[in-house]
């Protein structure tokens, strides 16, 4: 990742960690000021505790961002490194417990547009380069979107999608703001150059079997979902509802999708098309992939998930009954989102460590020249 992409990212943090500071503060002040918001992961032990951790959070990314700026150019610059790099990920912790409760399904829905857009995109890119390819994707794509129109309301589902964002605009900002705080300090942590310690060679010697695992907590929603296809619906209420309402299988099929979407993206951290763009799409293909455009994106969603994850856990704490465990198994983003952070850590590794083998081999063919 180069510097100019870290340090945008530090501003980032910043801004957003400006933004959590100034909220709390105001929060704290006027008991009635968002008084609606779902209570974070901390906010269980009270709204003075939850607070004053994200206030004191929002300050010490802040400082932590400030001093990473600071000390790029640096002459101690690793051992500087080595501390503040502790800090960052102790801050982003505090600022990931402080994130708004209940985010998961507002950034399901987000992430099932994004993911229709993306496909959009992937299929116009391959017409460009392979058209016969293309074509037949696009033909493809044009049938199944004709079908969820005519048999399924799609047409009136996605506008009331994008329409309902409206209503959790206020939950959904202050919730990005506490992620990309949090996210902005794990990608400098985990991008600085450091000498990786024991666990570090550890997660790089590791990080296929954990990408692997990772990318497997995406199966269980996927198949359920996948489930109202047939006459044996998982999650949902049964054959018959489905049948009477097309928009909510739609909408289950979509959201299955963009979690099928989230495991396949995951295995794009140890798999070559996560390095390079595949050939196949115009423009872009056969080109490097920027290690910040699968990093942030990774890191953002590993925040999200291990926090709203560990949320879900706790309140489904209790007996043992099987429909806890059902869904503590259907919806693991408990162990989603710290084995993505991981993943996402040995990634950049990899790509550390393969740029230097580059390097090397283009010194020593130019020392052979």
């Amino acid at each position: 990742m180069s510097d100019r992409s870290r340090v945008l990212v530090l501003l980032a943090t910043v801004a957003a960690a400006s933004a959590v500071a100034v909220l709390s503060l105001l929060r704290m002040l006027i008991p009635t000021f968002f008084s609606t918001l779902p209570v974070s992961l901390l906010g269980r032990l009270g709204s003075g505790v939850e607070f004053a951790v994200a206030l004191s959070g929002a300050l010490g990314a802040v400082v932590v961002a400030v001093v990473a700026l600071a000390s790029r150019r640096s002459a101690d610059r690793r051992v500087r490194v080595r501390g503040v790099r502790v800090v960052a990920l102790l801050v982003a912790a505090l600022l990931a417990a402080t994130t708004p409760g209940g985010v998961i399904p507002a950034a399901g829905y987000a992430f099932m547009l994004a993911v229709l857009i993306g496909i959009t995109a992937f299929v116009a890119l391959t017409v460009l380069r392979r058209p016969w390819v293309g074509l037949v994707l696009a033909a493809a794509l044009v049938g199944l979107g004709a079908y969820a129109v005519l048999h399924l309301e799609a047409a009136v589902l996605l506008p009331k999608i994008v329409i309902s964002f409206g209503s959790v605009l206020p939950l959904a900002s202050i919730a990005l703001a506490h992620v990309i705080a949090a996210a902005g300090l794990v990608v400098w942590a985990i991008t600085a150059a450091a000498t990786p310690g024991a666990f570090a060679r550890g997660v790089l010697r590791h990080r296929v079997a954990i990408t692997v695992v990772a990318a497997a907590c995406a199966l269980p929603y996927a198949v359920a979902r996948a489930s109202w296809l047939t006459p044996w619906p998982l999650l949902g209420g049964g054959a018959e509802v489905l049948a009477a309402e097309p928009a909510v299988r739609l909408t289950g099929l979509l959201l299955g999708l963009a979690m099928l979407t989230g495991g396949v993206l995951t295995l794009g951290l140890i798999l070559p098309w996560g390095e390079r763009f595949p050939r196949f799409l115009a423009g872009i293909g056969g080109r490097a992939v920027p290690v910040g455009l699968a990093v942030i994106p990774a890191t953002m969603v590993s925040v999200l998930f291990t926090a709203a994850g560990i949320e879900f856990a706790i309140e489904g704490v209790g007996p043992a009954t099987g429909e806890t465990l059902l869904l503590l198994a259907t919806f693991p983003f408990w162990l989603w989102g710290p084995l993505l952070g991981l993943s996402t850590w040995g990634y950049v590794m990899h790509r550390r460590a393969v740029d230097v083998i580059e390097t090397s081999r283009q010194v020593e063919a130019a020392g052979v020249a």
